[in-house]
C-alpha cells in the first residue's frame, strides 16, 4: 500500500525499492529481467505466507517504474512488460518478506517521534517549504488510506532502512584498499587512436543485381511484411462517465453541512525552530549558549536559524516549520511551543531525540471551518468522484457480463449504451492511442483473440480505465517481393561486407603498429590523421567513451613493446589505440575527490554485506515456487521447484 502511495506522491522512500532491487541483481544477475524463454509463473510461499497476487502486480508496476527510471527512459516499455519483470518482482518481495520477519526477530521498531519527524519533513506534505497538516489529511484521501495506516506503513519502511543501514554501516574497508582505488581514479593515460569509419567503408561497396538476388533468395524469412492487426472495442473511462454526471445544490450544501458540523475548531500556533544536534564532546552546549546571547543581543532568529540550524531545510525558511495544532511534532516541542505566550516569544532549548531547539513563536491563529463558497467546489470534486467511482463499478460489472459470451460489441455496446471503436491497423511494437498500451497489444496478439475471434476479458488499464477488445482483421506476415525489398537488402550487403572488410584492415594496422611502425605513417596511408590524447583520466571529456575505457583495459607499456588494439565501436566502426604513456599520480587524502572514492568504496562494501546477509536469510528459509499456467489463475497448484 505504501509504495502506492509514495508513487502517487513521489516521496523519499523510494530508495529502499532500488535497495531491494539491487539485491536481486546481485543475487539472481540483470539477465533474469531479459531471460522471458519461459512462458510459466509462479506462485510463492514465504515461511508459510503467501505472496498475493496483487502485491505482484504492485511490486511489478513499482519495478518498471525503477527500470525506467534507472535507464534514463532509454528502453521500450514494451520490453518490461509483466511476463518479464514477474520473477523479479516476485524475487524483491520474498526479499522484503525476510528483511521484515528479521526485523521482527530482533524486535526493531521506530518511535511515534521519529514518524512525525519524518511526515514533518517531507516535502510531499508541506505548502511554500512549510508543513501542511490539511495538505497531509488532503493526500491520505486522495490516496484512500487513513492516518493511521500510513503511520503503520511508514514505519515498515523506516524499520527497513534502519536493518539495511546497520548492516551496510559495519563493512570495512582498509586504507590500502581506499589508497590504490584513489591512485588508480587520479592515474591519466596518454594514447593515440585512429578511426576507420564504416560509413566509408559501405559507400564503396556497390552489389551487382546477381548478388543482391542471390542474399534474397538465401534470407527471404528476413524479409517479411509486419504481422498486423486491427481492432475494435469498447472503452470505459471514468474521465466520460464523469461528463454525465450532474449535481443538485442541494446535495453539495447538505455534505457541507455534515462536514461543518463534524469540525472541532482549534487553536493553531506558527513556529520555527533552530535545532543543533547533539555531539558526542558536548560541544553544542558552546553553540547554544552563543545563540543565547546573539539574541540577547538583538540578532534576528531568522539570521541565527540559517547560520546554526542543523534542519538545513526549514533553516533556508529563516527555521519556518509551519503550522501546528498540538499534534504536528513531538510532545517536547509541542509543550514548549504551547508555553510561549505572545508572538515573538524564544523559548530556552529544548530538548528532544533530534536534539536541542530553540523554538519561537511566530504567530497564533484559531482554526476555522471554511465558508460553504469556500468549500463549494473541493466538495463538488469528492462527491462527483464518489458517483464516477460507483457508476464505473457498476458499468465495470455489466461489461464483463454482457461481453463474456457475446459473439461481437454490437450487442453489448448498444445494452451498455457505448460507442464501439476502432483503431488503425498495428504490430507487435503498437500502434498510437489505445494501441500503444502493451496490455492491449499483448491481448490482440494472443492465440485466444487471433484463433477464437473471441472477445476479450476485461483488460483494466488503470484505476480509471478498462477496455473489452475483439480483433476485427489480422494480417499475416509474408514474404515481400524483391523489388520491395531491394533497399533494405542493398543495405544489409553493403553493412555486412563493410564489417567485415574493416575488421581485417584494423587487425593489419594493428600488428604493423606493434611491430613498430608509427601510427601516424599507417594513417597517412589510410588517408586519417591520427588522433592525440593527451593525460586523460577515466572520466574524460571531449573524448569518445569508448576510446578512453580502451585506453585503461591495456598493459602498461614496458621497455620498448608496443601496445595497441583494434576495437569495433558502437556505432560499427573500427579503431584502432595505441597506447602512448601511463601517467601515475597520488590523490591528497584531504581532497574531496579522495573522500569520493572512500565514500564508494564503503557504500560497495556496505551493499555486498547487505547482499551476502539477505542471502543467508533466504538459504535458512522456506521458500515454495509453484509453477502455474501464464495464462491461468495465480491460485492454481503446480509444479514445486
Amino acid at each position: 500500500m505504501l509504495e502506492y502511495i509514495r508513487e502517487k506522491m513521489q516521496g523519499v522512500f523510494a530508495t529502499i525499492i532500488v535497495g531491494l532491487l539491487c539485491a536481486v541483481f546481485a543475487l539472481w544477475g540483470v539477465e533474469t529481467l531479459f531471460d522471458s524463454s519461459g512462458q510459466t509463473q509462479s506462485a510463492v510461499t514465504v515461511n508459510g505466507d503467501k505472496v498475493t497476487e496483487p502485491e505482484i502486480a504492485q511490486a511489478t508496476k513499482a519495478m518498471r517504474q525503477r527500470y525506467m527510471e534507472m535507464l534514463g527512459g532509454k528502453v521500450d516499455p514494451s520490453f518490461l512488460n509483466d511476463q518479464m519483470l514477474r520473477e523479479p518482482a516476485i524475487d524483491s518481495i520474498i526479499s522484503r518478506r525476510l528483511l521484515e520477519g528479521q526485523a521482527k526477530k530482533l524486535k526493531m521498531t521506530i518511535g511515534a517521534t521519529t514518524i512525525d519527524h519524518e511526515i514533518v519533513r517531507d516535502e510531499i506534505f508541506s505548502h511554500d517549504g512549510k508543513f501542511d497538516p490539511e495538505l497531509f489529511k488532503e493526500k491520505l484521501r486522495g490516496a484512500g488510506i487513513t492516518p493511521a495506516i500510513y503511520r503503520d506503513q511508514l514505519s515498515e519502511q523506516l524499520v527497513l532502512g534502519q536493518l539495511q543501514q546497520g548492516i551496510a554501516g559495519t563493512a570495512f574497508v582498509t586504507q590500502q584498499q581506499i589508497d590504490s582505488a584513489a591512485n588508480l581514479a587520479a592515474q591519466t593515460r596518454s594514447f593515440e587512436y585512429i578511426q576507420l569509419p564504416l560509413q566509408v567503408a559501405m559507400d564503396a561497396i556497390t552489389p551487382t543485381d546477381e548478388v543482391i538476388e542471390q542474399y534474397f533468395n538465401e534470407h527471404k524469412n528476413d524479409f517479411l511484411t509486419e504481422e498486423k492487426v486491427s481492432i475494435e472495442y469498447l472503452d470505459l473511462n471514468k474521465a466520460n462517465l464523469i461528463k454525465g454526471i450532474a449535481l443538485e445544490d442541494s446535495d453539495i450544501r447538505a455534505s457541507y453541512d455534515k462536514e461543518a458540523a463534524a469540525f472541532k475548531p482549534s487553536a493553531e500556533r506558527h513556529a520555527a525552530h533552530i535545532l543543533i544536534e547533539i555531539k558526542p564532546d558536548g560541544s553544542e552546549q558552546a553553540t547554544l549558549a552563543t545563540i543565547t546571547n546573539r539574541l540577547g543581543a538583538g540578532e534576528s532568529f531568522e539570521k541565527l536559524a540559517k547560520e546554526f540550524s542543523s534542519d538545513k531545510e526549514s533553516a533556508k525558511q529563516g527555521g519556518d516549520v509551519g503550522f501546528s495544532n498540538g499534534e504536528v511534532f513531538v510532545p517536547e516541542f509541542e509543550q514548549a511551543l504551547a508555553a510561549l505566550a505572545n508572538t515573538g516569544d524564544v523559548s530556552a532549548p529544548v530538548k528532544t531525540e533530534f536534539g536541542y531547539h530553540v523554538i519561537k513563536l511566530l504567530g497564533k491563529r484559531d482554526a476555522t471551518f471554511p465558508s460553504y463558497d469556500e468549500k463549494k467546489s473541493e466538495i463538488e470534486k469528492q462527491l462527483l468522484q464518489a458517483k464516477v467511482d460507483a457508476m464505473f463499478e457498476e458499468k465495470l460489472d455489466q461489461m464483463t457480463e454482457s461481453t463474456y459470451s457475446a459473439g461481437d460489441l454490437a450487442g453489448p455496446a448498444a445494452e451498455l449504451k457505448m460507442d464501439v471503436q476502432k483503431t488503425a491497423a498495428f504490430g507487435r511494437r503498437g500502434g498510437v492511442g489505445i494501441a500503444a498500451q502493451q496490455k492491449v497489444i499483448d491481448a490482440a496478439f494472443s492465440s485466444d483473440l487471433l484463433d477464437s475471434g473471441k472477445n476479450s476479458q476485461v483488460i483494466e488499464l488503470s484505476a480509471d480505465r478498462a477496455v473489452v477488445l475483439r480483433v476485427s482483421n489480422h494480417e499475416i506476415s509474408k514474404p515481400r517481393e524483391l523489388a520491395e525489398a531491394k533497399n533494405e537488402i542493398v543495405k544489409k550487403i553493403k553493412h555486412e561486407q563493410a564489417a567485415v572488410a574493416l575488421k581485417e584492415k584494423a587487425e593489419t594496422i594493428k600488428g604493423r603498429v606493434q611491430s613498430g611502425a608509427a601510427l601516424a605513417v599507417v594513417g597517412r596511408e589510410e588517408n586519417l590523421v591520427p588522433v592525440s590524447a593527451n593525460a586523460k583520466n577515466r572520466n574524460a571529456q571531449g573524448e569518445d567513451a569508448e576510446l578512453v575505457a580502451e585506453a585503461f583495459k591495456l598493459n602498461k607499456p614496458s621497455g620498448s613493446a608496443v601496445v595497441a588494439d583494434a576495437i569495433q565501436l558502437a556505432n560499427g566502426d573500427w579503431a584502432i589505440v595505441h597506447l602512448v604513456a601511463v601517467n601515475d599520480a597520488q590523490l591528497d587524502k584531504n581532497s574531496e575527490a579522495y573522500k569520493a572514492v572512500q565514500q564508494k568504496l564503503d557504500s560497495a562494501a556496505g551493499n555486498a554485506d547487505f547482499v551476502v546477509y539477505e542471502q543467508g536469510l533466504r538459504q535458512s528459509a522456506k521458500i515454495i515456487r509453484k509453477k502455474i499456467d501464464s495464462d491461468a489463475d495465480a491460485n492454481n497448484t503446480g509444479k514445486t521447484n
